[in-house]
């Protein structure tokens, strides 16, 4: 009987235990979660990566801009003159606004101040 006892006796130390264990992680509380106070501020030379990334972006896919405005206005319902007319001539143009632009941004990136003039000068910033 004696040899019972000390199983049992250990075997409710053991759940003892594991409770024990089990229980604080059920009082736990969802952290809050502000990114503006919780995410480090990006350095100057991150800010001027990320203009060039963009720049660079934008002058390879600027030309994406013709087919992308031809699907957007298909979906938008637009009449078969208006898709093979009007789309070709606005995505041409936003094409070569895109590139410019990637030109522009990806020049002008090592001359930015470390506060202003890393925002996209178009929206969205890339193109896909």
């Amino acid at each position: 009987m004696l040899g019972w006892s000390k199983k049992l006796g250990l075997g409710v130390v053991a759940l003892l235990i594991t409770v024990a264990l089990i229980i604080p992680a059920y009082s736990v509380q969802a952290q809050i979660y502000d990114p503006d106070v919780d995410l480090p501020k990006p350095t100057g030379l991150e800010k001027r990566l990320e203009k060039l990334g963009r720049g660079v972006s934008n002058i390879l896919w600027g030309w994406a801009e013709i087919p992308v405005t031809f699907d957007k206005k298909l979906k938008e319902g637009k009449p078969f003159a208006y898709l093979f007319g009007v789309a070709p001539v606005l995505g041409t143009a936003r094409a070569i606004m895109r590139t410019s632009t990637g030109v522009f941004e990806a020049v002008s990136f090592p001359f930015s101040d470390d506060d202003i003039n890393f925002e996209a000068v178009l929206e969205p910033e890339y193109i896909f």
